[in-house]
């Protein structure tokens, strides 16, 4: 592995942890020009997917645009990058179990919401509301309701 911040190609690997969800492996390293320790992660390359878009069109996966859209949710709220990674991994590990060359995007929206409720419920709501296109304030408040939250619209 070539470290990032010298370009040396001797790093050691200091530990190995599977993911949660056996997804993928984290590996911490160190170089062994500079010292410098930084994170690599390790997972299964799935066979190019096509994914089907709402408009019928067919676009090649994107672990990055999946990566991307979940973070775009989580502004201004920590959580970590190493749990977005997470996410894509878990995402990336079932569309593999599929088997399928094509998916859509609705299976992909679906399973980010999935693992991202536990996560944080703002940031799923935010990728909701956009998933599902909300038009109103009503239909935010009624998918809120449906996730055990009570709230109710005052003018």
């Amino acid at each position: 592995m070539i470290c990032p911040f010298c370009s040396h190609e001797d790093t050691k690997v200091l530990e190995s942890r599977m993911s949660s969800e056996k997804a993928c492996i984290r590996r911490r390293r160190e170089c062994e020009n500079c010292q410098q320790r930084f994170t690599t992660y390790e997972r299964v390359e799935i066979s190019p997917v096509m994914v089907i878009k709402k408009n019928k069109l067919k676009e090649e996966y994107s672990r990055e645009k999946i990566i991307k859209s979940i973070s775009n949710s989580c502004v201004k709220y920590e959580i970590e990058q190493e749990i977005i990674q997470e996410i894509a991994a878990r995402i990336e590990f079932g569309i593999s179990l599929l088997g399928k060359k094509e998916i859509t995007s609705a299976y992909i929206g679906e399973k980010i919401l999935e693992y991202l409720k536990p996560v944080n419920e703002i940031a799923y709501l935010r990728y909701l509301s956009v998933f599902k296109k909300f038009e109103t304030i009503e239909d935010l408040y009624k998918e809120i309701n449906l996730c055990g939250k009570t709230l109710t619209f005052s003018n």
